[in-house]
């Protein structure tokens, strides 16, 4: 398991590095404006994406080793299909699709939702490395197409990202599908209406979280766009992304926490495997905050450019949060992976009151820093119930969240035994 935790990390990692190149790119040849409207493309494609998981996301991670997978994989794809069509279209009547990219919303949300269906079915056959193998092959392909046009075309226009993501999607998409028809075998199809029923009762409360948390995450862009411009969306949702690319440790350790206690059903290591993974996941993301926060203004706005210079204070308000949130990135892993995703849920509820609550009186005042404090207090009050929830249910007392040496042995044994074994290969 630890091998699978080192190569996500890494895979992380080289994302991460490769998505902040995307952000560059896309600041020094798009600027603030055409970002703003590029961020609110891509919140379309992910909202229709929380819709297609009610039935296409977690779930299948949960049942894939209890279901047959045929079961699974038709009534996965069918909704794929129809929840892409109707989201995008309520998206489109309620003008939350930036005007002339509906088309290419729904084309990408179809593509999104087919290959997250597929996956998921990896995730649940724990297969890990080939999962990290398409993401870096997804994110190096958008790379080069955005480079093609910006250095060779002298194209300057959103057009040149949506035709990256084409490619890239469509890489994902034909290589997971690859992956996963090996395990498409002929099955009895009967009782398909009572796997939908227990795909829901799952997906729902999972879904439901991951559709507040989204929220959360996004719903300041509206409030943005609308109190201020797009051009202040393109300068926060920059800094957003920066900030939280310092949750690469605890989503890398999330993954495979969800996919192996999805498979491993016992409560007393479930909860000896969150906490370690919490400790370190919290403690990386702290040391990550603080180089962060290190850095100069000015090193930003050579970075991104003039524009930006606001993405420093966005971040800053936006630490706390993203601090506590990586806690709860783990424990709501250990919530699902026990089959509870509805704490989940609550706590991401509980966070969405306090964004919009807060947002609502604090960008007008403040600005973009005003959403990034909303933010901050919005993840750190659903970490508090999560918390409390865990302290409660896995009968943990406060001295069990501190580093003992026995872990940290451990963690050091492990990694070197997985370097030892790369090195002699």
């Amino acid at each position: 398991m630890f091998k699978k935790i080192i190569g996500t990390i890494v895979t992380r990692v080289l994302t991460a590095i490769l998505m902040l190149s995307i952000v560059v790119l896309n600041a020094r040849y798009l600027g603030a404006e055409k970002v703003g409207v590029i961020s609110l493309i891509i919140l379309a494609v992910t909202i229709v994406q929380l819709v297609n998981n009610f039935i296409g996301g977690a779930a299948l991670v949960y049942l894939v080793p209890r279901i047959p997978l045929l079961k699974l994989f038709l009534p996965a794809y069918v909704w794929g299909i129809i929840a892409s069509i109707l989201c995008a279209a309520v998206l489109y009547f309620t003008h939350a699709i930036p005007q002339g990219y509906f088309v290419h919303v729904l084309i990408l949300s179809i593509l999104h939702s087919l290959f997250t269906v597929n996956t998921m079915i990896l995730l649940g056959k724990e297969r890990i490395k080939a999962i990290n193998i398409l993401t870096i092959s997804q994110i190096t392909s958008l790379i080069a197409i955005m480079l093609l046009f910006f250095l060779f075309t002298g194209n300057r226009e959103v057009m040149v990202y949506i035709y990256a993501m084409y490619v890239s999607y469509l890489i994902m998409f034909l290589g997971s599908f690859t992956l996963i028809s090996r395990y498409l075998k002929r099955n009895d199809l009967s009782g398909m209406k009572q796997v939908i029923r227990e795909i829901l009762a799952f997906g729902s409360w999972a879904q439901a979280a991951n559709i507040f948390q989204l929220f959360n995450y996004r719903l300041s862009y509206y409030f943005i766009e609308n109190m201020i411009s797009k051009a202040a969306l393109g300068v926060y949702s920059t800094g957003v992304q920066l900030a939280e690319g310092v949750w690469i440790i605890p989503r890398s350790i999330s993954m495979v926490q969800l996919s192996r206690l999805s498979n491993e059903k016992r409560w007393d290591y479930a909860v000896k495997v969150t906490l370690v993974f919490s400790k370190v996941g919290v403690l990386a993301s702290m040391v990550i905050v603080g180089c962060i926060l290190l850095l100069p203004v000015n090193f930003f706005v050579f970075v991104f450019g003039p524009e930006f210079s606001g993405v420093k204070p966005v971040i800053i308000s936006l630490a706390a949060g993203i601090i506590a949130l990586s806690f709860s990135i783990l424990l709501s892993a250990f919530f699902s992976g026990m089959g509870k995703p509805i704490h989940s849920a609550i706590a991401s509820g509980i966070g969405l009151v306090f964004t919009i609550a807060l947002s609502l009186w604090l960008i007008p005042v403040f600005g973009i820093v005003g959403a990034g404090i909303a933010a901050s207090a919005a993840y750190t009050a659903a970490t508090i119930y999560q918390i409390v929830l865990f302290v409660l249910l896995a009968k943990v007392k406060s001295r069990d969240f501190l580093i003992r040496k026995d872990e940290i042995r451990m963690l050091v044994r492990e990694v070197r035994g997985i370097l030892a074994k790369g090195s002699s290969q």
